[in-house]
């Protein structure tokens, strides 16, 4: 009898075993997930992606190719075809995603279909993207490659990327708790602490300003430790200029603070939506607020000695867009 106790013990402790091992193999991030990019609601498929059965590629497809860890970049396809199926790998690295679109703009004898890969935050240096598809008939396409160029932002405590799916002046804000507008027209500057350090915070990246297209199509705000505030932040969206009013324009913003997502307090993250064709300017909408309460912030930031602050120079874009913004407030 204790025999067969003992036995059925082994028995259930290596079942237990396998259990939690197939639970930690199930958890396992592929390299493609992890060092570069996955996408939401998209199947990541460990094998080589389909083989073509035509010579014939996706048309109409449009994206920045500069990308921005930690951030959406999306890929944009405008095509007669009727693609049931998108396949999205990085060369060189084993696996890839297969995306079924889950909505299309129909317009005219056009097809449009927006795919929102999220850039890791892992992410560095450049690599190259292998976009492909199946059609509705069952051919799949020869992949297209597009080369990806990494674009390298300051870090801070808090991150604030904005993304958005076309070419066009759509701008980011956040409001800090003290009050503080951080936009193209007061992009941040540097404080000197009394340990003489200098840090800097602000708007890094700031796209398409006026109109004169870069094809970034994102911008970033950070915030360091030693300048971070406990209290309510806002996070702001504006469709400053809408460059191109005959496309939808997409957009994510993606709010961490020290590396994690923040859960906001109002408004989700990370959050999305879409200016639709025909979209006015100046719209400002409130996509998120959230709250920093954190008791041990202070005790290991550096004290920053306020009178040394230089602000950020503005350019001659943002100059001119602060006259403009100032002109149409006063209409």
């Amino acid at each position: 009898m204790k025999k067969l106790f003992y036995l059925l013990a082994l028995a259930f402790l290596a079942f237990q075993f396998n259990s939690c091992s197939n639970d930690d193999e199930s958890e396992n991030i592929s390299e493609l997930e992890e060092s570069y990019m996955s996408i939401e609601n998209a199947d990541y498929i460990n094998g080589d992606m389909p083989t073509a059965t035509t010579t014939d590629t996706l048309d109409g497809i449009d994206m920045s190719t500069q990308v921005m860890n930690g951030a959406m970049n999306y890929i944009t396809v405008v095509t007669e075809k009727d693609v049931s199926n998108f396949y999205i790998a990085i060369k060189g690295i084993d696996g890839y995603f297969n995306y079924v679109p889950t909505e299309t703009r129909a317009t005219g004898a056009y097809n449009t279909y927006v795919i929102p890969v999220m850039i890791s935050e892992n992410y560095s240096g450049s690599s190259t993207l292998i976009i492909g598809g199946q059609l509705d008939n069952g051919t799949i396409m020869t992949p297209v490659e597009k080369i990806l160029t990494f674009i390298e932002t300051m870090p801070g405590s808090i991150e604030v990327k904005l993304a958005f799916s076309n070419s066009k002046d759509v701008d980011l804000h956040v409001y800090t708790p003290s009050g503080e507008h951080i936009y193209f027209g007061n992009r941040g500057g540097s404080y000197t602490t009394e340990d003489g350090e200098i840090i800097t915070y602000g708007l890094d990246i700031d796209s398409n300003a006026g109109c004169t297209l870069d094809n970034i199509n994102k911008e970033n705000i950070y915030i360091p430790t030693q300048l971070v505030e406990n209290g309510t932040y806002t996070v702001v969206v504006d469709m400053y200029s809408n460059c191109d009013a005959s496309v939808a324009t997409s957009w994510s913003i993606v709010t961490r603070y020290q590396g994690e997502l923040i859960t906001p307090t109002t408004g989700v993250n990370p959050a999305s939506g879409v200016y639709a064709v025909g979209a006015g300017n100046g719209d400002h909408t409130e996509v998120m607020t959230f709250t920093i309460n954190d008791g041990t912030r202070s005790g290991s930031a550096s004290k920053v000695k306020k009178e040394t602050f230089i602000p950020i120079p503005l350019s001659i874009m943002d100059e001119m867009k602060l006259e403009e913004e100032s002109f149409n407030l006063r209409k």
